[in-house]
């Protein structure tokens, strides 16, 4: 008994300190957004706002267009996820289904992709795209964040439709299923955790990109995560941590929704086993 209550213990205890290491950083971003700004250095710290404010959140809204930028940020991180499922859904049956060496060689240059940092690639990306009048357009962007979330995404798939047994399609097969038809009828209710937890992963990603829209939008899009270096500053000198942290915490609201909604569906994707015949 002794020792089970000490398990225990050492359990909410280790909790506890990842919980407090992972929270604390995002309460003093929301703590920082609600203080004046000639409160933000005090000493001692006030780790409780004594003077709480939202006059950073209306400094921040007066001087940005807000607006413009959740709306472009939506409709980029929403697209880029619904195609990137779709895709990735796609490329992870043929990958976990037609077994050939040719398909062995192509989820090995999957893998390296994902592995290859995008700095390394940019420059010969950025005079493509321009040759092709992609840059700071939705298409571009689209396809620039699709691209970086599809290897990740069906390396999962492939892992979860490998655990699916094969009878599931050999009888739709009978009934003369097609490969669409065992795919999304089949398959696709069954994949539902893996695909929600992607969709939450790759939503938050998507939220969170800074490399591709610094580089690929000029004038036209600016998506959150960009809103940050768009802050007006006094000088060079002087960095408006009150107003950033407003700007971030505007941007952590999405994924806190998404995570405490569908917190089910991401531990089912997680940590879902074998499906057994």
């Amino acid at each position: 008994m002794f020792k089970k209550i000490s398990n225990r213990m050492w359990l909410w205890l280790t909790t506890a300190i990842i919980g407090f290491t992972i929270l604390f950083p995002l309460y003093w971003i929301f703590l920082s957004s609600i203080t004046p700004e000639d409160m933000l250095f005090t000493t001692p710290i006030n780790y409780i706002p004594l003077e709480p404010t939202l006059e950073n959140y209306i400094n921040l809204f007066s001087e940005m267009n807000i607006g413009m930028l959740i709306k472009d940020t939506g409709i980029i991180v929403i697209s880029s996820v619904i195609l990137s499922i779709l895709i990735a859904l796609m490329a992870g049956y043929a990958f976990a289904r037609f077994d050939s060496i040719i398909m062995k060689i192509a989820i090995v240059f999957l893998v390296f992709t994902s592995m290859l940092p995008m700095v390394a690639a940019v420059i010969p990306m950025f005079q493509f795209f321009k040759l092709l009048k992609l840059v700071d357009t939705y298409f571009g962007v689209i396809i620039l964040y699709t691209s970086n979330m599809i290897p990740f995404t069906t390396i999962v798939f492939v892992t979860f439709i490998r655990q699916i047994p094969r009878s599931l399609e050999e009888a739709a097969e009978v009934d003369g299923a097609g490969v669409f038809r065992r795919l999304f009828s089949i398959l696709f209710p069954v994949l539902k955790p893996a695909i929600a937890t992607m969709a939450i992963i790759n939503f938050i990603l998507g939220i969170n990109e800074f490399m591709i829209p610094l580089i690929f939008t000029v004038e036209k899009i600016r998506p959150l995560s960009i809103g940050i270096t768009l802050i007006t500053r006094v000088n060079q000198y002087t960095i408006p941590w009150e107003r950033i942290s407003a700007l971030a915490t505007i941007m952590l609201v999405p994924i806190i929704i998404f995570v405490l909604v569908f917190e089910k569906n991401i531990m089912e994707g997680l940590m879902a086993g074998s499906l057994k015949q």
